[in-house]
């Protein structure tokens, strides 16, 4: 799953290590730079804004998995193909239908989508 938002990079400056008069490498709290307001950035956050699908939304759950489409005036479209363990998805589409299957060694479910018909059909092999 892709996360809807993301932290841009922070800029580190950086600095040479303290050594003290006295040989001790250890910095003490009053020996440490302190940092100024304007060095620390701050990080940004962008938020990415999901398409919502346009039409009727139908979740097809198989044996080997779960396809989501949309079916509405402009045809079918694929939201989402999610194979279970053990299995890989293939996508085929056409002028009018999608074909998704979620395949494991020779078996298989395949889940259709006919847009004229505004349907969803599916075969176990």
């Amino acid at each position: 799953m892709l996360r809807d938002e993301f932290v841009d990079d922070v800029r580190v400056q950086p600095m040479a290590a303290n050594t003290l008069a006295d040989g001790n490498d250890a910095l003490r709290p009053e020996d440490s730079p302190t940092p100024s307001a304007s060095s620390t950035p701050t990080p940004r956050r962008t938020a990415k804004k999901t398409p919502k699908p346009r039409g009727d939304v139908r979740v097809v759950t198989v044996k080997g998995g779960e396809v989501a489409f949309t079916i509405g005036a402009a045809g079918c479209g694929l939201v989402s193909a999610t194979p279970n363990s053990g299995y890989t998805a293939k996508v085929s589409k056409n002028d009018g239908w999608i074909r998704v299957d979620l395949v494991q060694a020779e078996h298989g479910s395949a889940v259709f989508c006919i847009g004229a018909e505004r349907r969803t059909d599916t075969w176990e092999y």
